[in-house]
């Protein structure tokens, strides 16, 4: 006889029925509510779980900034020129009107608000491929903008560092000197050595004669020391404004570098080995190799080596930010633009790019912002592209971790 569950007889449901399937479910003691509670140190850690993650879920805005719109006033109020307090401003013709253009917008209660980038890598992003509206025109950056600091704010952000490294050729030089610039608030003479010149050389290199004259450059600053050693007993003072944290310019065409230069980088990079704070590096190579793409790297692995050998000693970080080359200018000579021209300039930046990043470097290519610049010369660019990528500079330092 075939079995068939249709005509399987139903059970009563009645109490006896229940209680029979419950034992037939579980067929150990039904628990006490004593034995069913959780150990005391079970509930002691579910209830600290909790308040770690309540304390998270609060704070979740400043524990996370780099994913938040940073909002915030902009760094140059409308109308106003950054410069019209730094000495030589009026003889020099440097405003900030046709340096840089706050990215100012309304909000509906009135006031006036930026949106600036909110972290390094759409900071870095941004003034990379950014570019200028005609010759000449203010640069813009794409997509965030970036900050003019104020001299005290650019103090307060070098604080946050052990020292401050300059390395490369002669476009790491010009960018020193006008960090130095903004940091002595001068734009006629804060670039040079003015204790070290006569009355007729600080007459000469005023202004953008400080980049375009050969003869001034030999009265470059090239360390924080020099000014704090000798400026004070000169007759033509012009102090830094903040002079914390000790910064300087290493002179590098190729590898290997000089011993002296290497001993003063290691002497820096070792110092105070208890201290968590960071030494950035700003480091860039180009026209003085001629573009070669073995000597750069060759350098580049030299001064990363050196920061490897002092994390053994020191543990605090040392960042790198290369500086990608400059455009070439219309009055570039015919005979360089085959080897230095533009399209050789493009492939090394884009080449030189990807090297850098190889060794968790950040980039910042300065291509686009000379694009459409004046040059002297076809090759180097004078004081206002200066202060405009001394001030990149200040905001990649700003974006960088303190510890």
């Amino acid at each position: 006889m075939s079995y068939s569950p249709r005509r399987q007889s139903k059970l009563p449901l009645t109490g006896q029925t229940v209680h029979s399937s419950a034992a037939l479910a579980d067929p150990e003691p039904q628990m006490s509510r004593r034995q069913r509670s959780l150990p005391p140190y079970t509930r002691l850690l579910c209830i600290f779980v909790f308040g770690v993650t309540l304390i998270v879920y609060l704070l979740r805005p400043a524990a996370i900034p780099i994913d938040r719109e940073d909002f915030v006033g902009p760094s140059i109020k409308e109308g106003h020129d950054y410069f019209d307090h730094f000495e030589g401003h009026q003889d020099c013709g440097i405003s900030s009107h046709h340096l840089y253009i706050p990215p100012l917008s309304q909000s509906n209660d009135g006031k006036v608000s930026s949106k600036y980038c909110r972290n390094r890598k759409s900071l870095l992003e941004a003034l990379s491929e950014g570019g200028r509206h005609g010759f000449e025109a203010p640069f813009v950056p794409k997509g965030c903008h970036y900050r003019w600091y104020s001299t005290a704010e650019i103090c307060m952000i070098l604080d946050r560092f052990d020292g401050l490294v300059f390395v490369g050729d002669g476009l790491v030089r010009q960018i020193y000197a006008a960090f130095n610039i903004l940091l002595r608030e001068n734009v006629a003479l804060g670039a040079l050595q003015q204790w070290a010149m006569s009355d007729e050389e600080r007459a000469s290199c005023r202004c953008e004669n400080q980049y375009v004259k050969s003869d001034c450059s030999k009265f470059a600053v090239e360390s924080s020391s020099d000014v704090e050693k000798n400026d004070a007993n000169s007759a033509h003072r012009s102090p830094y404004t903040c002079n914390r944290t000790p910064h300087f310019y290493l002179s590098v065409g190729g590898s290997p570098a000089s011993e002296e230069h290497t001993s003063r980088m290691k002497a820096l990079l070792t110092s105070s080995p208890d201290s968590y704070k960071p030494i950035p590096i700003v480091y860039s190579l180009s026209l003085s190799t001629s573009l070669s793409w073995h000597a750069t790297t060759a350098s580049m692995d030299e001064f990363l080596g050196l920061a490897d050998t002092a994390s053994d000693t020191a543990m605090r970080p040392m960042p790198f930010l290369w500086l990608g080359p400059v455009a070439a200018g219309h009055l570039k000579p015919p005979g360089q633009i085959l080897n230095q021209g533009n399209n050789a300039l493009w492939h090394y930046t884009h080449e030189m790019a990807k090297e850098a990043r190889t060794r968790n470097w950040d980039v910042l290519n300065l291509y686009n912002l000379t694009l459409q610049a004046d040059s002297w010369d076809g090759s180097a660019y004078g004081e206002r592209v200066a202060l405009v990528q001394a001030m990149m500079v200040v905001n990649w330092l700003s974006k960088l971790e303190s510890t």
